[in-house]
């Protein structure tokens, strides 16, 4: 028969394990809700790089290429204009060589600076591209954990329904329990603690993913600007190139 003592600490127990389920409400709320912000958060990221991959699309893969277009026209004109220069001396049949051999140079600097510059940015999406790989491997290596606890708990689960969750309450005491209760207290504080701080750096990431999001669609909206802007150009250059299809031959 228990004494008074082993009663009281059965009672202490009692009243622990209470407590201690009641935090664990209380932090299984918390833990439940950073989880959904943090989901939240990933889909706002996401949505910043859908933007950002549509930004660059439009940058890269239009302005640039109706800009470039509009600088190799240019420079096709200026060698028209040259070409179609009537020299009456040796002198100006020279300054007309001259003259297109420096706009030939003066094409293939630019050339040569697009290409630098294209070098550059295939740089910085190739060190996109590594970030994104690692972040890949750092999911599966993720996933792979939880694999893994998953065989280990199916295992454990087996041996319990076999008979060592019964075995292990027959052999419970009360002090071993007043020891579990107190380890279980201390486990709950610092996952109350990680769990604040979770929120925390959630809800600074999201402040920071927010003034991101806004500079993206301010990004786009100069990006729409400057195509139009672009294409009002695109438009003087073909008026550009009627003028200096004049000098060829009139119609």
């Amino acid at each position: 028969m228990a004494n008074e003592s082993e009663l009281e600490l059965v009672e202490e127990n009692k009243i622990g394990i209470r407590k201690n389920k009641r935090r664990i409400f209380e932090l299984e709320a918390g833990v439940s809700t950073t989880y959904a912000e943090l989901m939240l958060l990933l889909a706002d990221i996401e949505e910043n790089r859908a933007l950002l991959n549509r930004n660059f699309t439009s940058s890269f893969m239009g302005n640039r290429a109706i800009v470039v277009d509009n600088v190799n026209d240019l420079f096709n004109s200026r060698l028209i204009m040259i070409d179609s220069l009537d020299p009456k001396t040796d002198v100006e049949s020279n300054f007309q060589t001259m003259f297109s051999n420096s706009v030939k140079i003066d094409q293939l600097e630019n050339r040569t600076q697009l290409n630098e510059k294209l070098s550059e940015i295939i740089g910085r999406v190739q060190e996109v591209n590594v970030m994104l790989q690692a972040i890949n491997t750092l999911v599966a290596d993720a996933n792979e954990t939880i694999v893994e606890q998953v065989d280990t708990m199916i295992s454990e689960n087996a041996e319990w329904v076999d008979g060592e969750l019964t075995k292990r309450m027959s052999s419970a005491a009360a002090n071993a329990n007043k020891q579990g209760v107190s380890t279980n207290h201390e486990r709950l504080n610092t996952l109350i603690n990680n769990s604040d701080i979770a929120e925390s750096s959630a809800a600074a990431i999201l402040k920071r993913v927010s003034a991101v999001t806004k500079s993206i669609l301010e990004s786009g909206e100069d990006i729409t600007r400057r195509r139009d802007a672009i294409q009002a150009d695109r438009e003087r250059v073909v008026a550009n190139q009627r003028r200096t299809a004049d000098m060829i031959i009139k119609p």
